[in-house]
């Protein structure tokens, strides 16, 4: 029962390990704040794991951003 006990107290720490990694990991995009001469020179679309791809762009590291504006002549950027 004591073994049983420690068992079911370890899976419920893991668990909640697990929801608040997964919420953590979510995508919290923000806006770039790049000098002019420090800004890279492509920008990256962002697909996630199903191939979908969303609304936001990054410049090869791990930050995500938002675009701001759309303009029929430019698209979004």
């Amino acid at each position: 029962i004591k073994h049983f006990t420690c068992f079911i107290f370890q899976l419920i720490l893991f668990i909640i390990a697990f929801v608040v990694h997964t919420s953590l990991a979510t995508v919290q995009p923000k806006a770039p704040n790049f000098q002019y001469f420090e800004r890279p020179k492509y920008r990256y679309p962002y697909y996630d794991e199903h191939g979908r791809g969303k609304l936001l762009y990054g410049y090869g590291g791990p930050e995500l951003y938002q675009y701001k504006t759309y303009t029929p002549l430019e698209g979004i950027h």
